[in-house]
C-alpha cells in the first residue's frame, strides 16, 4: 500500500516564494490522496499565513497551517511539523526550494518496499541560481551514493546532507528526537548524522534527472549562520560527536583511515572563518586533528606541508591564511 507522506514546509517571511513552493507539491504525480501538506509559520511579520490558507482551500489536499504564537527558528518549526504529521514518511521542504513532479512517486515506491531498517531515501538534486532575473538551474546534478557504512559516507561528500532531496521514516526523526534546536551551520547533516549513528540505513532512489531543486537565496539561513560563531561551533561539535562515536565503535579506539582524513576535511573546511573570528575554535581544530594522527592539515599545498613539519599545524594555517589576504587585496 502506498505511504502516506507528510510535507513539512516551515515559513518566515515566506511571501515572496510560497505559492511557487506550494504548485511544487500540488504538481506531484504521487496520488493526492497519500499526501499531506503542514506549513509550519515562525510568527512572520508578512502575510505567509494568509497566503499559505488561501493556496490550500482552494486545492483538494489534506493541509494544515499551523501559526506560531512566537518565533522559535529554523529547527523548531520544523520539529512541530514532523510531530503534528500523521504520515508515515516526512518530506521536508524549505520555504523557497522545489519538489520536481516525480520526486514524492520515485521515492515513495522504493520507501513501500524498504526494509524497516531504512531511515533514508535519497535521489539527486540540482541547485537554482539567479541569471539574469530568472532562476534557473545550474551546475551538475548532484547524485549521492551511501553505499556501504552511511556514517563515513556522509562525511565524505559534500553535497550530500541536505534533508529536501530525502523522504525520513518518521519513527526514526522521533528515535532521534528530531532536529537540534539551537544554531547550527549544519542543522540538516546534523540529523542525518544522528540517524545515521542510530542504525537508519540508507537507499537511493535514482532518476535520469533531478528530483530536488535547491534554490541558491541571498538572503538564506545558511548565509546568516556561517557569519555566526555559534552557529558555527555547533556545526564543528556535530563533526565531533561522530569522530567520538567512531571511536567508541572501533576495537582500536582509532576511527578508520577513510573516516579520520573524511573528518579531518570536515574541521578544516572553514577553518579560516574561525582562526579569524573564534580563536578558541580554531585551537579546539588543531587539536584534533593532531589527535587523529595526521602529519599535516589536510588540502594544504606541497611548500605547506614541509612548512607545517618544521613550524608546526597552526603557524602553517597561519601563513596560508596570511597569503590568500594578500592575493585578496591584489585583486581588488
Amino acid at each position: 500500500m502506498p505511504p502516506i507522506v507528510s510535507v513539512v514546509i516551515p515559513t518566515y517571511k515566506a511571501a515572496e516564494w510560497l505559492e511557487q513552493t506550494l504548485n511544487s507539491v500540488i504538481g506531484q504525480t504521487y496520488p493526492h490522496e497519500n499526501i499531506e501538506v503542514l506549513v509550519i509559520d515562525d510568527k512572520s511579520p508578512d502575510n505567509s499565513v494568509d497566503i499559505a490558507r488561501q493556496f490550500l482551500d482552494k486545492h483538494s489536499i489534506n493541509s494544515q497551517v499551523i501559526a506560531c504564537e512566537k518565533n522559535g527558528g529554523a529547527a523548531a518549526t520544523r520539529n512541530i511539523g514532523w510531530r503534528r504529521a500523521s504520515g508515515a514518511w516526512i518530506q521536508f521542504l524549505d520555504q523557497d526550494d522545489l519538489l520536481e513532479p516525480h520526486k514524492l512517486q520515485l521515492q515513495a515506491g522504493c520507501a513501500s518496499s524498504a526494509a524497516e531498517d531504512v531511515a533514508v531515501i535519497y535521489s539527486s538534486w540540482q541547485s537554482l541560481e539567479l541569471q539574469d532575473g530568472q532562476w534557473q538551474r545550474t551546475g551538475s546534478v548532484n547524485q549521492a551514493a551511501l553505499d556501504g557504512d552511511p556514517i563515513v559516507a556522509i562525511l565524505k561528500d559534500f553535497s550530500f546532507g541536505y534533508v529536501g532531496p530525502t523522504l525520513i521514516r518518521r519513527a526514526m526523526i522521533e528515535k532521534v528526537n528530531g532536529f537540534f534546536e539551537k544554531p547550527n551551520l549544519g542543522e540538516d547533516i546534523d540529523l542525518m548524522l544522528r540517524i545515521a549513528m542510530a542504525g537508519g540505513q540508507y537507499r537511493a532512489a535514482r532518476s535520469a534527472q533531478a528530483a530536488f531543486l535547491y534554490r541558491q537565496s541571498p538572503n538564506s539561513l545558511w548565509r546568516s549562520y556561517i557569519k555566526n560563531p555559534e552557529a558555527m561551533r555547533n556545526l564543528l561539535q556535530t563533526f565531533k560527536n561522530v569522530e567520538d562515536f567512531l571511536r567508541a565503535r572501533s576495537s582500536t579506539g582509532a576511527p578508520s583511515t577513510e573516516a579520520r582524513d573524511a573528518l579531518a576535511r570536515r574541521y578544516t573546511r572553514m577553518i579560516d572563518f574561525y582562526q579569524q573570528h573564534d580563536q578558541a575554535s580554531f585551537r579546539q581544530i588543531i587539536s584534533w586533528l593532531q589527535g587523529l594522527g595526521l602529519a599535516h592539515p589536510p588540502q594544504l599545498s606541497a611548500p605547506l606541508r614541509i612548512v607545517s613539519r618544521l613550524v608546526g599545524y597552526e603557524n602553517a594555517l597561519r601563513l596560508r591564511a596570511a597569503a590568500r589576504r594578500v592575493r585578496g587585496m591584489g585583486n581588488e
